[in-house]
Formats: C-alpha cells, structure tokens, sequence
C-alpha cells in the first residue's frame, strides 16, 4: 500500500515522501520499504536508522525526508494499522469441503465452513458463519455459534457448547475428562463444557468437562495458550488469563479477574470480582474482590509479599555487616 493511503484509512497526514510500503516491522529490524510504528519514543532512534517508513503522533521529532504518517495516538492507530496489514488464515470458504464427514442428523448453516477431514458427530450443530479449520473432531451433539472460529485440530467433546463468536485455538480439547478419582478408580464425568460469547481460547489449551454439571467460561473472557481448566471450573465474565496457567477443578473466577503467566489455582478456591494475580502465583485460598496478590508459592497480598522481600533484603545487608564487624573485631 502507499503511504498516502494508510494515512487516509488512520485519518493521519503524510510527510515526507508517498512512498509504497508491503509489511509491517518492528524497529531495530526493519528495511527500507517497510512500515515500523513507533509506539514509544526510546524506539525511535533504531527505526531512524533502518529507512523504512514511520508512524508517529504529533509531538515526536523527526528528521526532515524520512516518509512518515502523523497521528493524533499511535496508541490507538496501532490496531486498525494491524487490520490493515493482517493476512487472514485460508480456512474459510462457505461450504463442506469433499473430504469432511458429517453423520446423520447434523445441522450445518449454509454459510458456515468445513474444512478437509473434519468429522462432524450426529446431533451436532454449527452456526452461521461458523469456520471449522481442517482435522477438527465435533463430537455428538456439540454446538458452535454463529460467526465462531475453530483452528485446525480442535476437539470438542460430546454436548459441548461453543457461543457466538468465539475463537478457539489450533490443537485445544473442550470435554476432556477431568483429573477425578475415588478409591483409586476413574470417576465417570457426566456433564459438558460450555463457552458464552466472544471466549477465545489459545493454542493447546484443554478445559475439562464436569463431573455433573457444567464447566463454563464467561462471556468475552480471554485465555492465552497451554492453559488448563480442571472440572467444575466455573469463570466469570471478561476474565483474562494469560498462557500457561492452570485452575484446580471445582475453582470460582469471579467477573474481571485478571491473570499473568504461570498462575496455578488450587482446586475449590474462589478469586474475587476484579482480582489481580502476578504472574508465577501460587493461590492456595480464597482471594478477596479487588486485591492484587503476588509472591509465588504461596501466594498473598501484594503489600504483604513485597514488605517481605524489603525484609529480606534488609537481613541480607545486616548479615554483611556483621560479618565485617566480626572480621574487623579480631
């Protein structure tokens, strides 16, 4: 694309030279006919130095000649420029590819999409728009909302539930049959897994199903990849989760729960509506609504874990000078 027509899709003005433009590059990587946008000012000068092409707000100085686009927040132009220079995935393509299986009884949309050796169980429905990428199992049953998107190689176990919307990512299984035994013998698990609108999912992620009941994801919560979510889980709405946590079976995430990396959750614990936990989080009870909790294993708040190490170094330091004292005194 020009430069001339960025600019007018971000609703920026162009400087320098109209100049054409084919990928998006960060900055200390980039070549001349590249774009490389400029989210913080301490970037700049490595972006100054590759030639490519600039996006910048109205403040940061800039060297006359260099083919740059002004705009009022490059923070909030930084989406639509990914938009603009996305390459959608090739899965999609109304129909039911010839090599898909789709048993008996099985509702498909017209316009949804069924890519190559997808097996389709009897019972299962697939809404509008729906796009299941190649190789993915849908179990008996199971249900896919309108506009949802199922990478290559998901599984959906038996009654799942996916809402409208939602995204799953390549290799995740929704249904597996949780960690839950009694006398050293496998309980059966009876219930489903059910997702509400606009969930996504990332790649390798598993959500067991219930041991009766449901586990269920709440609407437009965010979960990154490798996660796992035993059974009976129950997670509220606009929870966001990032990769490679896991959740103890029979766990309660209130709504707005926000999660770093390498969270784990003991089984029957409840985390509080608007609760922040810090990455590598051991939670071990229950979190109290609103509060941040940090420090490993085990987990508390944050206030407390921090005047914690603050102890610890002010031990460490005194350690030293008793130690000189000591050498000092003989």
């Amino acid at each position: 694309m020009l430069l001339s027509e960025i600019a007018q899709r971000l609703g920026g003005r162009l400087e320098g030279p109209d100049t054409e433009v084919v990928t998006l590059a960060p900055p200390d990587r980039a070549r001349p006919g590249e774009l490389v946008v400029v989210r913080e000012a301490r970037f700049l000068p490595a972006a100054l130095e590759t030639g490519a092409a600039l996006i910048l707000d109205e403040t940061t100085q800039c060297p006359s000649g260099v083919s740059r686009i002004r705009v009022a927040s490059v923070q909030k132009a930084w989406p639509l420029v990914l938009a603009l220079f996305n390459r959608p995935e090739t899965w999609a393509g109304v129909g039911v590819h010839p090599t898909a299986t789709l048993e008996a009884g099985v509702e498909v949309d017209p316009t949804a999409s069924i890519g190559a050796y997808v097996l389709v169980c009897r019972g299962a429905k697939v809404g509008a728009g729906a796009v299941i990428a190649p190789y993915c199992y849908i179990g008996e049953q199971a249900e896919i909302g309108p506009r949802t998107v199922l990478e290559p190689r998901v599984t959906l176990y038996p009654r799942t539930r996916v809402g409208a919307d939602c995204h799953i990512g390549a290799g995740t299984v929704l249904g597996a049959v949780g960690f839950g035994f009694q006398d050293n013998r496998r309980l059966p698990h009876t219930g489903r897994v059910v997702l509400e609108d606009g969930v996504e999912l990332g790649a390798n992620c598993v959500v067991q199903r219930s041991v009766v009941g449901e586990t269920r994801i709440g609407a437009h919560s965010k979960i990154g990849d490798l996660t796992e979510i035993g059974h009976n889980v129950q997670i509220g709405k606009n929870v966001v989760m990032v990769g490679s946590s896991a959740i103890g079976g029979s766990a309660v995430l209130e709504d707005g729960v926000l999660m770093g990396g390498w969270v784990v959750i003991a089984d029957h614990v409840r985390v509080g509506r608007g609760a922040r936990l810090a990455g590598s989080s051991a939670i071990s009870k229950n979190v109290p609504a609103g509060e941040t909790w940090a420090g490993g294993i085990p987990a508390q708040p944050a206030r407390r874990h921090w005047r914690r190490l603050a102890m610890l170094d002010w031990l460490a330091s005194m350690e030293r000078t008793l130690r000189q004292l000591l050498r000092r005194s003989r």
